[in-house]
């Protein structure tokens, strides 16, 4: 069930955005990494767009195995 809250939310948390994705935590923090993917840091939070993730997802697809993580 989703709530109005997770409905207002900018961002999404790794394990959100993993989900999301259907990949695991370790992936996910790869990705981060990445030059140009969607996130921010704040210390040892990890927020990313959740409206980006998708877009950065497909401009990327089948990319990832360049970048050196």
């Amino acid at each position: 069930m989703i709530t109005n809250e997770e409905n207002t939310k900018l961002g999404l948390t790794v394990d959100e955005a993993r989900k999301m994705l259907g990949i695991g935590r370790n992936l996910m923090l790869k990705l981060v990494k990445v030059e140009g993917f969607p996130a921010v840091r704040f210390k040892r939070k990890i927020i990313i767009n959740k409206e980006l993730l998708p877009k950065w997802f497909k401009e990327n697809c089948g990319e990832y195995g360049d970048y050196d993580y």
